[in-house]
């Protein structure tokens, strides 16, 4: 059952009869331990909770992604982005990001006065690499931050424990601190994807969230989970945090202790989905390459300002790939939804490609 238009931001944010396949939001409805849990609480107390959050949360957090430290929590993922740009960077500094990337990343440097210093991705045979060459030749000691992304919006790489090592070993050796968006973890189609904090565990501060993959965006709530003295500096840098959401919290909590099985069952619907779109994309010859995590496809045309050409042509809503910092030519496709509306998508942009 798809979501109702006045519900959702997604399908209607565009005139009736355009299929949305942008904002990163699963069509598909939440894990049935999530909506007993919410009800539960709904029921109970919904006054003040623990400042410092839900002790039983903050466990789960740590044992299901297997990390130590503090944790914050956190407003939601974007407004721990923007803060870190605040704590750990000054006006005017250079701040290193992925390119294409999430684009409140972008945001947070430019609207906050830092330059953008980039990492640049480049594709390659197996997925999208970093290239660090591009990024030790701009590397200065005034650069103090790097903001990460792991799995990568919107391309959907899933970086190796050696990627990481080797960017670690860049950033240790030049004194960055890393700030890791961990937001899609838990949606990946292989190995597990190992997070930064493995690999630079006294400078990473990873950030944490419910939303994508328990699709939980209506409930924010995030966490920044690190070194105390980095977790201490975020915390600063906000000046008041509000209490953390009862019911986000509540949510989550179910999520991570009883959605596993939800979560294996939406993994399949989402690779059967990916592995659509990669065959559809060779079969009409854009370039892409198949995410190895998230629900984003990341799509290279022909055509300048291909978000606008299938908006207005095919009736399909994307993410145009310029607001990625990429190419107006690229586009991000958010395959989260049913085979059959996938499918309406792809053959109304397959003739307006034709045509």
């Amino acid at each position: 059952m798809l979501p109702k238009r006045k519900e959702s931001l997604k399908w209607s944010a565009y005139p009736e009869g355009v299929l949305p396949l942008w904002v990163a939001d699963m069509d598909f409805p939440v894990a049935e331990p999530i909506r007993k849990a919410l009800l539960e609480r709904a029921q109970g107390h919904l006054g003040y909770p623990p400042r410092e959050g839900d002790p039983e949360l903050r466990e789960a957090l740590r044992e299901h992604y297997g990390l130590s430290g503090e944790v914050l929590f956190l407003p939601s993922v974007v407004d721990g982005l923007y803060k870190a740009v605040q704590a750990f960077s000054a006006p005017g500094e250079e701040v290193v990001s992925l390119l294409p990337i999430y684009p409140p990343f972008l945001s947070a440097i430019r609207e906050q006065g830092r330059k953008l210093l980039p990492l640049p991705l480049r594709p390659q045979a197996g997925g999208y690499r970093m290239d660090l060459e591009a990024l030790r030749a701009r590397l200065n000691p005034s650069v103090r931050l790097l903001l990460f992304c792991q799995p990568q919006n919107p391309t959907g790489r899933v970086f190796t424990r050696e990627e990481l090592s080797a960017l670690a070993e860049l950033a240790r050796a030049h004194g960055l601190i890393v700030v890791s968006d961990e937001l899609h973890r838990d949606l990946v189609y292989g190995p597990p994807a190992p997070s930064f904090a493995e690999v630079l565990p006294e400078r990473s501060l990873v950030l944490l969230g419910p939303g994508k993959a328990f699709n939980l965006a209506g409930l924010p709530i995030g966490a920044a989970v690190g070194p105390s003295y980095l977790v201490g500096r975020l915390k600063e840098a906000f000046g008041h945090l509000p209490f953390p959401n009862v019911l986000a919290q509540a949510a989550w909590k179910a999520g991570l202790l009883e959605g596993g099985e939800w979560l294996r069952k939406t993994l399949a619907r989402l690779r059967a989905n990916r592995d659509r779109v990669a065959a559809w994309a060779r079969e009409v010859g854009l370039e892409h390459l198949p995410p190895e995590g998230t629900y984003l496809a990341w799509l290279g045309t022909p055509i300048p300002e291909a978000a606008r050409f299938f908006l207005e042509r095919a009736r399909v809503a994307l993410n145009p790939g310029e607001s990625f910092g990429g190419e107006s030519r690229f586009v991000r496709l958010n395959f989260a939804t049913y085979p059959e509306v996938l499918e309406e998508a792809l053959a109304r942009m397959e003739r307006a490609l034709r045509e």
